[in-house]
């Protein structure tokens, strides 16, 4: 009982600590999606997908058992799930520091550049480009 009261200090700690970055991040959600109804800068401006898009709708399908919709719309998101476990039960409940996860993050975001790339060359899927107002 006594990791997991820990783990909640230490994640009140890093709330406290990011707080104005969370409240940037909240000021500008709620702005371009009352000016664009998007939340994405690069959709916004280019109107392409960035490297991102879909990744949260993606996590949805993934947590609501609808894996294979998840992987056509963001096949990444399971690497991306599997870091965000790892870092919780690291950072939170063993209370060390993830340094092996960097490598991890490091691949990770390779692997959402090189998808990138390969979706401009042969095209996105429907789902990421269609313009949500």
């Amino acid at each position: 009982m006594g990791k997991i009261r820990t783990g909640f200090r230490r994640l009140g700690e890093d709330i406290y600590h990011l707080r104005y970055a969370l409240l940037g991040i909240g000021i500008y959600y709620v702005t371009v999606h009352l000016l664009f109804g998007q939340f994405c800068p690069m959709m916004i401006l280019l109107h392409l997908p960035c490297p991102g898009c879909g990744m949260t709708r993606a996590m949805i399908l993934v947590l609501s058992g609808q894996w294979e919709a998840a992987w056509n719309l963001q096949p990444l998101v399971f690497g991306w799930m599997g870091l965000a476990l790892l870092f919780v039960g690291y950072r939170y409940l063993l209370g060390k520091k993830p340094k092996f996860l960097t490598g991890l993050l490091v691949i990770l975001l390779a692997g959402t550049l090189l998808l990138y790339v390969y979706r401009v060359w042969t095209g996105f899927p429907l789902e990421l480009r269609i313009r949500r107002l």
